[in-house]
């Protein structure tokens, strides 16, 4: 089935991919605004980092990944250690948070180091439930994954790369795509909500392992998919950008194979002349979220007759 819908023209896939998401879920399109940068639409003030992301490395990453570097990680509030960690989050809560991310730079495994920080997300879960935390892990193990449910957390976050290749050369790592699967299996059994990130251009720009990392997350079965664009952080010369019609076929594939499946056009895309035209192809290709949008997609959303609603949130936790 993928095959065939590949080779489908764009207008056939979006049209298909928009009526099952209004007969799943209706005309409310809604934008993630969770004030991990300043942003305003003009009529609505949003508070900074009312859900933020806290980096357990610091700017520290063992991969240096190609795109990356460990740039993302500069963006992100530091807390190497739990007590760092517990004090961040009691200021954030005192100021009006809502929930935390938490993530950071990965090891020569692909794992992100969480394993000290565990007892303190049970702690802070338990003193308020309602809190939203969300971990971004990488690749995990059974144990720590199964200790992670067991101190509550809400979501957890994982890039699905479909191409060894990418592993290899982008990431840097000696893993398999197999990996990534059985992760999201094993994830899965013990029974963790999932918000699985494909990155569309991976590969140095190139669509290369995102159809087989489509076909991965559509087998597992997830609560939500979270759909990124490669934003290279360093050295961009060495990457193109995905085009509108690239990212719009992805998200329109996306739907059709997952109807019921709440779809995000996540935080991260570049900051690129055609910016506008993928998130109004997003929306044309059934998405249900679009994180930070730009004016110009809030109106179209609008021109077209959808019901649009900011939350304060991140878009992997929006139902």
């Amino acid at each position: 089935m993928l095959t065939q819908l590949i080779q489908t023209s764009l207008t056939e896939l979006q049209s298909e991919a928009f009526r099952l998401r209004k007969l799943h879920f209706g005309s409310e399109l809604t934008f993630s605004i969770p004030g991990t940068v300043a942003y305003h639409d003009g009529t609505l003030p949003f508070q900074k980092d009312r859900f933020a992301a806290i980096s357990v490395t610091g700017s520290h990453c063992d991969l240096h990944c190609s795109h990356c570097k460990g740039k993302l990680l500069e963006s992100m509030i530091p807390a190497n250690d739990p007590e760092t960690f517990s004090m961040t989050v009691d200021h954030l809560r005192s100021r009006g948070a809502l929930g935390i991310l938490v993530s950071g730079g990965a090891n020569r495994n692909g794992e992100v180091p969480l394993e000290k920080f565990i007892p303190s997300i049970k702690e802070i879960k338990g003193k308020d439930p309602s809190f939203k935390i969300i971990v971004h892990t990488g690749l995990i193990k059974r144990e720590m994954a199964t200790e992670l449910k067991e101190a509550g957390i809400d979501q957890i976050l994982i890039d699905v790369i479909g191409d060894n290749d990418t592993i290899r050369k982008v990431y840097h790592l000696d893993r398999r795509v197999e990996d990534y699967e059985e992760t999201l299996s094993m994830l899965k059994e013990i029974g963790h909500r999932l918000a699985p990130h494909i990155i569309i251009g991976h590969h140095f720009g190139e669509i290369r392992g995102e159809w087989r990392a489509l076909e991965m997350v559509t087998r597992v079965g997830v609560e939500t998919i979270v759909l990124v664009i490669l934003k290279p952080l360093i050295g961009k010369d060495q990457f193109r950008t995905p085009t509108p019609e690239e990212t719009s076929k992805i998200s329109a594939i996306t739907r059709i194979l997952n109807p019921a499946t709440p779809i995000r056009m996540g935080c991260i895309r570049p900051a690129h002349p055609s910016k506008v035209e993928m998130e109004k192809g997003a929306i044309d290709s059934g998405v249900n979220t679009i994180a930070y949008p730009l004016q110009g997609t809030i109106d179209y959303a609008k021109e077209i007759g959808l019901e649009t609603r900011f939350i304060e949130m991140c878009c992997s936790l929006i139902y």
